[in-house]
């Protein structure tokens, strides 16, 4: 293949999007394990979206990759089994820490908030586990196996739905998460 696809640089620009709200969560878990304030609309707004747009979107599509690669080559897509049946792990790892902030937010309890802390470590912990594992594993060898046509006909499967928050428009309920991305120079580099 002579150039990297589209649809590959898409799937990267959008891991390095996560990786930005996950860097800007833990801090706030952080801050909320050591008993200072964090921030909840922050919080919230980062679980909204890996529940808005990872979940229904981003992970959709890699599915649709690990499929074709699958035909193509079962070896390969056999070593990447573990991180596409991954996805349903880190949505429902993502509706327990909604819960687990609402929970706290109605509690308050320090048996509340350790539980927040918790989950929360462990849902940016998987998530950058299983990113790393696509980014080593599965990438390559989708890039290795599917032809030009390949990425072609995947290119026009692949949801072209725009990302809520780092997409050209700003859903209203991101608005305060873009806002403060923007502020702290993390958003300078805010793209789907």
């Amino acid at each position: 293949m002579s150039s990297r696809p589209a649809a590959m640089d898409v799937l990267r620009q959008e891991h390095a999007n996560m990786t930005l709200l996950l860097d800007l969560l833990e801090r706030q878990i952080a801050a909320l394990r050591q008993e200072e304030d964090a921030d909840f609309v922050l919080i919230g707004g980062i679980v909204d979206y890996f529940l808005t747009y990872p979940d229904l979107m981003h992970h959709p599509k890699e599915d649709i990759l690990f499929h074709r690669l699958q035909e193509l080559d079962p070896a390969a897509a056999e070593k990447a089994q573990g991180l596409v049946s991954g996805h349903e792990a880190l949505g429902l790892l993502a509706r327990s820490l909604a819960r687990a902030m609402v929970d706290h937010l109605l509690q308050e309890s320090d048996e509340s908030r350790l539980w927040l802390c918790s989950l929360g470590q462990d849902f940016i912990d998987k998530n950058r586990h299983h990113m790393a594992g696509e980014e080593q594993d599965f990438f390559p060898a989708a890039l290795r196996t599917l032809s030009e046509d390949d990425w072609a006909v995947l290119g026009g499967k692949i949801s072209t739905r725009e990302d809520p928050l780092f997409g050209g428009v700003v859903e209203s309920r991101f608005q305060s998460l873009h806002q403060f991305l923007a502020s702290r120079q993390e958003g300078a580099a805010l793209k789907c």
